[in-house]
This record gives structure tokens, C-alpha cells and sequence, in this order.
């Protein structure tokens, strides 16, 4: 192809709702200054009869709701029930019927606490002493022997050795030390 004849690209636009300027759809706003959002909006299903609870919904809180959810179990209805018995009186939305089921089990397990578990990570079961131990009588031990020794995987051996500061340099674990006084 010569030089005088530049091919031509066609670039898929939208059009801009402000100014009706041509964008190319990548772009996430316009030169005007109105922003595109590529997320659909979402459609909320309202009840036909307006409950005069609906604003108290804001205010609840879990405990409120899991107070609910007792005196629903002790009444005997099922989860199904429960939530559209919720829902209608504080509005949809309020609770789902999977919160609701999870929480008859664990009334049905004959925990009747209102307290939720607390969450989060479970303990290690990688010593770091004993990996740091390790690491510094052997200081050319690969991680995957690391890894077999302790009974972990290698990536747990990995995210730990960072985790204490030992980075591999020349085929040996050293420990990072901060340059000029800096860290």
C-alpha cells in the first residue's frame, strides 16, 4: 500500500446524551463532561400496597431482623413463609429466603442465639519461627523442599517467606534490609 493511500479504520462510536458529539465506545466519558456508566440499572420490584413500615426498614438492624427470624421459627413457619411474611410487612428487599433458611438450621441445631459467629481467616498452620529457622540454617533450600518438610503447599511457603522479609537474591533466602537508613 502507498503512502498517499491511508487505509481507512472504522471506530464504533456511541453518541453522547448531553451533547450528541460522536465518542468512540471505549471512552468512559465525554469532552462535555458527561460520564457513560456501562453498568445496567437495576429494576426494584415494589409492592403494590405501600406498608407504612417500609421507611423502619432503613432503621432495623441485623439484630432486629434475627428477632424476626426467632419469632418466626417458634411460630412454626417455614422460610419461605418467614420472608414473605418479612417482606410484606417492611417492604421487598428487606430479607432473603437463603438468610432466612440459614438461620432456621442453625435455630434447628438448637442454638437459639441471635449472635453471629465471627468471621474471618483461620489461624496458620505454618510456624513462621520454625520456617524462618529453616530458612536461615539452610539459606539455599528450595521452596518446594521448604514446602514438603513443613506439609504445606508452596504457595503458603512463599506468601510467608514475604511475609517475614526473606526474598531469594543469588539462589539464597536473605532478608530484606532497608538501603541508607530508608525502609
Amino acid at each position: 500500500m502507498s503512502a498517499t493511500r491511508a487505509k481507512k479504520v472504522k471506530m464504533a462510536t456511541k453518541s453522547c446524551p448531553e451533547c450528541d458529539q460522536q465518542v468512540p465506545v471505549a471512552c468512559k466519558s465525554c469532552p462535555c463532561g458527561y460520564v457513560f456508566i456501562n453498568r445496567k440499572p437495576l429494576k426494584i420490584k415494589h409492592s403494590e400496597k405501600s406498608s407504612p413500615f417500609t421507611e423502619v426498614n432503613n432503621t432495623m438492624s441485623s439484630k432486629d431482623l434475627r428477632i424476626l427470624f426467632l419469632y418466626e421459627f417458634k411460630l412454626g413457619h417455614s422460610a419461605a413463609t418467614a420472608s414473605r411474611n418479612i417482606n410484606s410487612v417492611f417492604g421487598e428487599g428487606s430479607v432473603s429466603e437463603r438468610t432466612i433458611r440459614w438461620w432456621f438450621e442453625k435455630f434447628r441445631s438448637g442454638d437459639l442465639s441471635l449472635k453471629n459467629e465471627p468471621r474471618g481467616r483461620p489461624k496458620s498452620v505454618l510456624n513462621e519461627d520454625q520456617l524462618r529457622a529453616m530458612v536461615e540454617a539452610n539459606p539455599r533450600t528450595a521452596i518446594r523442599g521448604l514446602a514438603a518438610d513443613l506439609g504445606v503447599s508452596a504457595t503458603t511457603i512463599s506468601r510467608h517467606l514475604a511475609a517475614i522479609g526473606k526474598v531469594k537474591k543469588l539462589d539464597k533466602w536473605v532478608g530484606t534490609t532497608p538501603v541508607n537508613g530508608l525502609s
